[in-house]
Parts: structure tokens; C-alpha cells; sequence
């Protein structure tokens, strides 16, 4: 019997068990799901069947003592721990919810299993759709060869260098360190793996010794390109990310669908709640930002001193309000919505952000990010009505802030009587974004201090501190750095308290009630 069948009658007869009562209450529940024991994958070939590109002896410490070592290791974690059938695939692509010794066996036990089905005895000719893929985004194989080369090459340590399926359905050639995987959703701009080298000295030093390129240049000599297709095959059909798909969606238009009120402040809670959120988004937004406008990128201080980078001059001169979509939360809500479209049309699964833990919402997150760089030729082309509602709506909202800040100052100045009050902040002041200095409050005799303004939607009170909610983005400010936390309501109301002692609970401020300053 298959170990797949015998894993299938276990399951029915665990659900028999259940249903006849057999377990007793006092034995939980969750004994049927555990984690299940990841499988050994056998050596397709002899320790001596790739003597030409490296030793048997080498091929079989590195099978059975590391290989077999990393599942050991992995199996031993995993032991007791909740997770039911999960392969070491799906594992690995939400590596982000284990500790580190999963992580890292997990990754070793993969990264292995994939690299012995890499390899092949008999020579072979690369040929048939990866062929055709790797001319179209290298040029030539030999153009691959020379790249995939030089990446190995220039790697550092230890780890491993793979030629990946990338997120737009592009070949692209990354490295990876210790036993990390392109696959992992905590590796940056990744993809799944169809061609990878260990790197690792235990791979080749006894044969190779100090020379690591030779064991580079005859790693082609032993490539099972045959496997290589058919992943590559398997991986881009019928999927969404299929370049045709991909084209025909760019092309298409999709209706604007708003977001309401309920949703935004939904989007608004998971924005302040979940910060791994915030941060996915902010640097998937940045990139794309930065490969759509190009010509109107600029890096940090080149557009002029004490800037940040992004883009400048798109709509007229200066930073573009497009730079706040990185953080904004209704214009998040907006493009979900837009995603969602498309992924219902082509009949996949939604993005899915509202009811999830805080985990499941980051897996979620990776998956938009994916699609926003697939998507972004049509999401940001000037046509779109995403994109133009996203700019009225980024606009507005600076506007009003831009009102709102300067309204606060007012107050200020009143509070502060003997010191001169002045706005700091404006887009793409880096004293403003980096530090958050929105205002500064500078004495008679040269002192300096700084605030920071936020909106807020309701102040409520416990017997030791006031809580603010609805304030936009939610973060704590350094004490040395932002002496005052300055709120201001949609009717002017202001409050001014010390940065002192302040909590961010469940997406809100928690200032105690001595700081407040303007009773």
C-alpha cells in the first residue's frame, strides 16, 4: 500500500473513532491533528551515478547525514504540534508562522528533496517550454548560464542560488542564505523554485577542495532538465499567473467599486492592529511605485536635500501624493476591492482580510502583493478608475490634512505663548516622515521642541488615562525626539499631551491623564 493511501485509511479511521465515541473525553481532540511526519525522499540514483560532477562519498554524507539530518531535526519540532496533513511544501510557504529550528530544518529538508530531482545521470539537453522561457527573459541560455554563474559565483558563505518562476510569471535568478527558499513568504520578491545549487562547502569540498567554480561550471553537466520542464510546466498552467492570462487581464477594465464606511474602518483596524501588514505593503507599493514611474523616481536627498525618495513632479512640481498610498488604509481597501474583481472573474479564490488572525491576514498580504505587481500596468495607468480615484482620494486627504495641521498650530500658538510655533511636516520632508515632526515649538534662547499632529475621530477616559481612537496611522513617536503628541478633531477641538508613558492598545492611545497639557 502507498504511503498516500495509508495516510487516506488513517483519516477514516480517525473519523470513525469519532463518531463511534471510541476516544474518551479526557483525551483531546487535538491528538488528530497533529503534525504528520514528513516522509524521506529516496536517492533517485546511486551515491557513484554523478561521479562526473562530484564523488560518491560526498553524495553520500550529504543524503544521509545532512539531508536525513535536517527531516530528523524537523520531524522532532514538528512532533505534537498542530498542523494536521501539511506537506513540507505548505510548510514551507508559511514558514513566517514557525519558529526559527522549524524554519531553518524545514528549509534544509526542501531545499534537498528539490535539489536530488534536480540532478540527473544521464546527460541532457535543455529543451521543450523552459527553453523557450529562459530565451525570452534572458536572451539566450547561454546569457542564463553566464548570469546564473555569476550569481553562484559572487554568493557569500553559505546558502544556495536558484533560477525561480517570479510573481508576474517571469524567470528570474536569486540566491538565498543558509537553507532559505525563494518559496518561503518571508523571502523578499520570491517565486517557486525550478533550478537550485547548494552552495554549501559540505556539497563539494571534498572533491573540489578551495575550487568552487569549477564546482559551479559542472554543475551543468548533471541537470535534470526534464524535471526542470515539468515543473515549470506544471507551475505555469492554468494558473492566473500565466503570461497570457496576465496580458489579458492588463488589458481589461475593471469598474471602480467604492469602499464604504464599515470596510475602511475594518481596513483602518487591520492597518493599526497588524504593523507586518503595513510594513508588506508599504515596500511592495514603493516597489512598484518605483518601476511604473521611473522617470520621475528619485532616490533619497537626489530631488533636493532632507528629501525622502519617491516620486516628484508626476502631477505638478514637487512630491506626488501617490507616495502616501504606501500607507494608506482606505485606498488599501480600494485596491482589494479592485484584485478581487479579477480574481472572482477568473474564478480564484479572494482576497480574504476581514475575520482572519493577525497570521492568516499576512499570508493574505503576500498573496495581494503578488497580484498588485502583476496588475500594476493597469492599476496605475492614467485611465484606470482605480488609479484616478485613488489620486482624488490621496489628494483630499492631504489637503485636509495639510488644513487640519495648520488649524493645530493656531491652538498651539496659543498654548505656547513665549515660544514661536511653526508647521515642520509637508510631503516628503524627511524630518516629518522619519521622525515625525509635524510642528516645532523654538524658545527665546534657541530651544527646540517637536509635535506631532494627528487627527482623531473620539477621546474616552478610564480612571488613569484618556484613549484616543480613530487617529490614522497608529505608531508610538520617540520621547527624545517628539516632546508633545498633538490631536485635533473634524471640528478643531485640540488636545496637547506629553510623549511620556504612552501605550498603543488594540490600535488605539493610551495617554495617562497627567500628560494632557491644555485642560
Amino acid at each position: 500500500m502507498s504511503f498516500k493511501k495509508i495516510k487516506k485509511r488513517i483519516s477514516e479511521l480517525e473519523e470513525q473513532l469519532l463518531e463511534e465515541n471510541i476516544f474518551e473525553s479526557k483525551i483531546p481532540q487535538q491528538i488528530l491533528t497533529e503534525m504528520k511526519e514528513i516522509g524521506i525522499e529516496k536517492l533517485p540514483y546511486s551515491y557513484s551515478a554523478l561521479r562526473r560532477f562530484i564523488d560518491p562519498e560526498t553524495m553520500n554524507i550529504h543524503y544521509n547525514k545532512h539531508y536525513k539530518g535536517y527531516l530528523e531535526k524537523l520531524n522532532k519540532a514538528l512532533k505534537n504540534r498542530q498542523g494536521g496533513d501539511m506537506e513540507l511544501e505548505d510548510i514551507v510557504r508559511t514558514i513566517s508562522k514557525f519558529p526559527k529550528l522549524i524554519k531553518n530544518n524545514a528549509g534544509g529538508a526542501f531545499n534537498h528533496a528539490l535539489f536530488w530531482k534536480m540532478l540527473s545521470p544521464k546527460p541532457q539537453r535543455v529543451s521543450g517550454n523552459i527553453l523557450t522561457a529562459i530565451k525570452k527573459d534572458f536572451k539566450t541560455f547561454e546569457n542564463f548560464k553566464k548570469k546564473f554563474e555569476e550569481e553562484a559565483q559572487t554568493k557569500f558563505g553559505s546558502g544556495w542560488v536558484w533560477l525561480i518562476l517570479g510573481k508576474r510569471g517571469n524567470l528570474r535568478i536569486v540566491s538565498s542564505s543558509n537553507q532559505d527558499n525563494p518559496l518561503m513568504n518571508t523571502f523578499m520578491n520570491g517565486g517557486y523554485p525550478l533550478l537550485g545549487l547548494d552552495l554549501w562547502e559540505h556539497a563539494y569540498y571534498l572533491k573540489y577542495r578551495n575550487k568552487k567554480d569549477d564546482y559551479i561550471k559542472n554543475f551543468w553537466s548533471v541537470v535534470n532538465w526534464d524535471f526542470v520542464n515539468d515543473l515549470y510546466s506544471l507551475k505555469t498552467n492554468n494558473k492566473i499567473t500565466e503570461s497570457q492570462n496576465v496580458r489579458q487581464i492588463i488589458a481589461e477594465a475593471i469598474d471602480y467599486q467604492a469602499c464604504n464606511r464599515t470596510q475602511i474602518q475594518n481596513y483602518k483596524d487591520i492597518f493599526n492592529k497588524n504593523s507586518e501588514i503595513k510594513k508588506i505593503f508599504r515596500e511592495t507599493i514603493d516597489r512598484i511605485l518605483e518601476n511604473i514611474y521611473k522617470e520621475y523616481w528619485y532616490k533619497q536627498n537626489e530631488y533636493a536635500p532632507n528629501t525622502l525618495s519617491g516620486v516628484y513632479d508626476y502631477e505638478k512640481k514637487g512630491r506626488s501624493v501617490i507616495n502616501k498610498l504606501n500607507t494608506n488604509y482606505t485606498n488599501f481597501c480600494t485596491l482589494v476591492t479592485d484584485i478581487n474583481q479579477v480574481l472572482k472573474k477568473y474564478g480564484q479564490d479572494p482576497l480574504m482580510f476581514l475575520g482572519q488572525t493577525p497570521q492568516k491576514q499576512v499570508e493574505e498580504m503576500y498573496r495581494m502583493s503578488v497580484y498588485l505587481e502583476q496588475f500594476a500596468p493597469r492599476i496605475f495607468s492614467p485611465n484606470s478608475k482605480t488609479f484616478q480615484k485613488i489620486m482624488t482620494s490621496l489628494t483630499k486627504n492631504d489637503q485636509y490634512g495639510d488644513k487640519q495641521e495648520e488649524r493645530a498650530v493656531e491652538k498651539m500658538k496659543m498654548f505656547f505663548k513665549d515660544a514661536n510655533v511653526t508647521k515642520e511636516g509637508g510631503l516628503g520632508v524627511t524630518s516629518d516622515a522619519l521622525a515625525g515632526k509635524d510642528a516645532v515649538i523654538e524658545y527665546s534662547d534657541g530651544k527646540k521642541e517637536y509635535a506631532q499632529i494627528k487627527p482623531f475621530g473620539y477621546m474616552d477616559e478610564t480612571e488613569t488615562s484618556y484613549i484616543l481612537s480613530n487617529t490614522g496611522q497608529v505608531k508610538k513617536y520617540q520621547p527624545s525626539m517628539i516632546k508633545y503628541l498633538v490631536f485635533i478633531s473634524t471640528k478643531g477641538d485640540t488636545y496637547i499631551f506629553k510623549n511620556e508613558n504612552v501605550e498603543i492598545v488594540d490600535g488605539k492611545y493610551n495617554i495617562p491623564k497627567e500628560n494632557w497639557l491644555n485642560k
